[in-house]
């Protein structure tokens, strides 16, 4: 697949087939992310990657009771409680593998660097047939300290995103998006 239709043709996955996804796929996922642009050559990513389906089942549950009694404190997720109240919805989509993007705020530019890598996984994931998807749901949460300690990240690293990675279920069509918003053009 050329770059172009790749890029035209991911969509974010929330349907994966049951079948996991090999590590050494992964591994070469997270080697193409970090060939992602970088502020000043500093390459401030980091990851944690977690696999099956009853290690995300089980961290879809923990957020879910995490996040409920706070969402004053999270008003965008606001509009998801019903979502979060049903014990048959999972965050993760029932994916087999997550991959969580950790960026190093000692470096001005982490946000930006960490965001170019964990797009460059969402298009070579799309290139092999797999599906991703960005959830927010997972943000604060997996900032919190002992969540960093859990999965051996540094304290001072800070989550930038969090991928579901699994086979796409289905294919689905290009998405449908407004024209550009050009603001000047001189």
């Amino acid at each position: 697949m050329d770059a172009l239709h790749c890029i035209a043709g991911r969509r974010s996955c929330r349907s994966y087939e049951e079948r996991p996804v090999p590590a050494a796929m992964i591994d070469e996922l997270l080697r193409l992310g970090t060939k992602a642009a970088t502020g000043s050559g500093l390459q401030p990513w980091g990851f944690a990657v977690l696999e099956g389906w009853e290690t995300l089942r089980a961290l879809s549950d923990e957020i879910k009771a995490w996040l409920l009694p706070r969402l004053e404190e999270e008003p965008w997720l606001a509009q998801y409680e019903e979502w979060l109240h049903r014990d048959s919805y999972n965050i993760f989509y029932n994916a087999p593998a997550l991959v969580a993007v950790y960026g190093d705020p000692a470096s001005h530019w982490y946000i930006y660097d960490a965001s170019l890598c964990a797009a460059n996984i969402m298009l070579a994931a799309h290139a092999q047939g797999l599906g991703t998807c960005w959830i927010g749901f997972a943000e604060s949460f997996l900032n919190r300290s002992e969540i960093k300690a859990r999965y051996h990240v540094p304290e001072d690293f800070r989550l930038v995103s969090a991928l579901t990675l699994g086979f796409a279920r289905g294919h689905l069509p290009e998405a449908e998006r407004r024209p550009p918003r050009i603001f000047y053009r001189g």
